[in-house]
């Protein structure tokens, strides 16, 4: 596919859709896009790029345009959608665009249910700071560049994949890194095994370097001779020995070809040191020295909304963090234990497929949170399903630890219950992927100091 020179992105205020839209403007196209629930602080930085960014769909938005791009979360029904199939105006998906930018860079893909997006904006970093100059794809914005996306002189296209619809199976890379493998998406796959057996084959597509957890290799029993492993496991040629909470840090240390290598970390959790090391093993067989990937590492500062430390106000430290699945929920959780801080957690479940396939997997996710209050469910464009609320994750927490007496509520009776239980020395956490990033910045301006 050739793409033409005036594209129109539906649904420009998704995060994958919006690093998109700037790259693609780097790129030198012509763009523009059309969100109803835009967020006023993106609709600016893309209309600084001169990005046209509409919150009305319209087909007055796609005169003049060449073709539309969507994603799988642009439901068939959606308004501007139907227009431009009236009009005649090509539809794409984000994926096939991807993949012509890919067509002509070597390619590095990185895929996995959890901890892509931060492995890949570690990769993005190493190559950038190492002087390789290397375009790059994430969801998740570095805080250090405050970007999704760049364009890039080098050779290299770094990308994070998207298995949620099976468009990973659309890349061809040189090299790619599955970080693990779990139970997920499966309105869309239906049986974990389908999932399983899509990520044996994206492992497939890697024409040179594989990069794999070792729980990924024993999940989809690939051939150990077949990828650079790296996990905890003496059998990983990346091996993790020792993660070391410093404040709000790790000093970690892993041993590779008999030598110990040590580097500090300026992110919390064990999770995170393995994702760094799939990063170091990815740029090392890509020809970046291990010495320079951790030092570059050293100053990295992490992707917003994953453990992301927004400030402290009275007191409590406030962090926002996009985790949703319970796994994820878990391992963040457990990671902010050195702190040594009373825990609240405010959660917005995501998706109402997601909660009735997890549901069961919800209650033990917050062993580690002292107080929970759960928020409605974000539908991230779903049909209402009354069946499912957000109210049975209290219930399933309250089953599995009844003593933390977990509280299901809206926004306004949160901010009411939170002036009331937070106190001095405590730690407040925003987690979802929706629009509950949207809390964590009212928290720091309504709390009392």
């Amino acid at each position: 596919m050739t793409l033409p020179e005036k594209l129109h992105l539906i649904g420009i205020g998704g995060a994958g859709m919006s690093a998109l839209a700037f790259l693609l403007k780097e790129m030198g196209f012509d763009v523009s896009g059309t969100d109803p629930a835009l967020d006023p602080d993106l609709q600016n930085k893309l209309q600084s790029a001169g990005i046209k960014a509409f919150l009305k769909h319209s087909s007055e938005n796609l005169k003049g345009r060449d073709v539309v791009v969507i994603s799988s979360a642009i439901p068939e029904r959606n308004e501007e959608l139907q227009v431009a199939l009236r009009m005649g105006v090509p539809v794409v998906h984000r994926v096939d665009v991807l993949c012509r930018l890919a067509r002509v860079k070597r390619t590095i893909a990185v895929a996995g249910t959890h901890g892509k997006g931060t492995t890949t904006a570690m990769i993005g970093y190493i190559f950038q700071e190492s002087g390789f100059a290397p375009s790059f794809y994430d969801g998740a914005e570095l805080i250090n560049y405050g970007k999704r996306s760049w364009v890039g002189e080098g050779k290299h296209f770094i990308l994070e994949t998207d298995e949620s619809d099976a468009s990973f199976l659309k890349i061809q890379p040189a090299s790619a890194v599955i970080t693990n493998v779990d139970r997920d998406h499966l309105n869309f796959w239906g049986e974990f095994q389908a999932l399983k057996d899509g990520f044996r084959k994206f492992a497939s597509r890697a024409s040179e370097n594989l990069v794999l957890s070792e729980g990924a290799q024993e999940d989809l029993r690939l051939e150990r001779s077949r990828a650079c492993l790296y996990g905890l496991a003496p059998k990983s040629d990346f091996q993790l020995v020792q993660d070391l909470p410093q404040g709000t840090g790790l000093k970690v240390k892993f041993l590779f070809q008999g030598k110990k290598w040590d580097f500090p970390l300026p992110l919390l959790g064990e999770h995170n040191a393995l994702n760094a090391l799939g990063a170091v093993a990815m740029a090392f067989l890509e020809g970046i020295e291990i010495d320079r990937s951790l030092s570059a590492l050293s100053s990295f500062k992490g992707v917003k909304r994953r453990l992301e430390l927004k400030g402290e106000k009275g007191g409590v430290l406030i962090f926002d963090d996009h985790a949703d699945h319970p796994t994820e929920i878990f391992r963040t959780l457990n990671a902010l234990r050195p702190l040594n801080r009373r825990t609240v957690c405010v959660v917005q479940p995501h998706r109402y497929s997601r909660l009735k396939s997890l549901l069961n997997l919800y209650g033990q996710a917050f062993e580690f949170a002292d107080a929970v209050f759960v928020l409605p469910v974000f539908s991230a464009g779903e049909e209402i399903d009354y069946g499912m609320t957000g109210k049975e994750v209290k219930e399933a927490i309250n089953i599995a630890f009844p003593q933390k007496m977990a509280q299901f509520l809206d926004r306004e009776e949160l901010f009411k219950k939170l002036r009331i239980t937070l106190r001095k020395g405590d730690l407040l956490i925003f987690m979802g992927p929706g629009d509950i990033d949207k809390l964590s910045e009212r928290a720091m301006f309504e709390l009392n100091d």
